[in-house]
């Protein structure tokens, strides 16, 4: 528990700031997670849409400070490395 009025004030203003970005990174991992589902699905239309949508809610997110610029580019890093390899490996299955 906080001791001085100034500790107070802070976790007021903390948990304020919580309960506002809780719904836009909701909403982020939500994009994240359908993007890795049409991913995994082989719709290669679908998956780049959604990746385009959830790279666009990362981005968002990352500017307005409510996730870390590295942490988002890790994600939307790894997010591309999955659809690169998904659209490769449906080339090499469409040429066999």
């Amino acid at each position: 528990m906080p001791t001085t009025k100034t500790a107070e004030k802070e976790m007021r203003v903390a948990n304020r700031r919580e309960e506002r970005n809780k719904s836009s990174r909701s909403q982020t991992k939500t994009d994240v997670s359908k993007a890795e589902k049409a991913i995994s699905t082989g719709d290669m239309e679908a998956a780049g849409t959604q990746v385009k949508a959830a790279i666009s809610s990362l981005d968002k997110e990352a500017s307005k400070g409510k996730v870390h610029r590295n942490n988002a580019a890790r994600r939307k890093s790894r997010l591309m490395k999955k659809l690169n390899q998904a659209a490769a490996s449906a080339k090499t299955e469409k040429k066999s």
